[in-house]
């Protein structure tokens, strides 16, 4: 699962995925030390996991994209079927 460091009081992102936790947390330190004089900021910072298609490069359409389809068949059916 692909890994990003953000940062709420510079609204920064990584700039790519990172595979392993531990590379997108030193990729955090070292915007910590650039950005925040190696201090946490107080609006927070961290590494999160995020989806391939939060991201918009995932192959599939997301959930809820299936969930409206499958209602607009059933509708469909429905009214097909009278």
């Amino acid at each position: 699962m692909p890994y990003e460091y953000w940062c709420a009081a510079c609204e920064a992102l990584s700039a790519e995925r990172h595979e392993r936790r531990e590379d997108a947390e030193d990729e955090l330190a070292e915007h910590r030390r650039a950005a925040h004089g190696g201090l946490r900021p107080a609006r927070g910072d961290g590494v999160r996991r995020v989806h391939a298609e939060a991201r918009g490069d995932g192959c599939l359409p997301a959930g809820w994209f299936w969930a409206v389809l499958f209602l607009l068949a059933l509708v469909l059916a429905n009214c097909w079927g009278r």
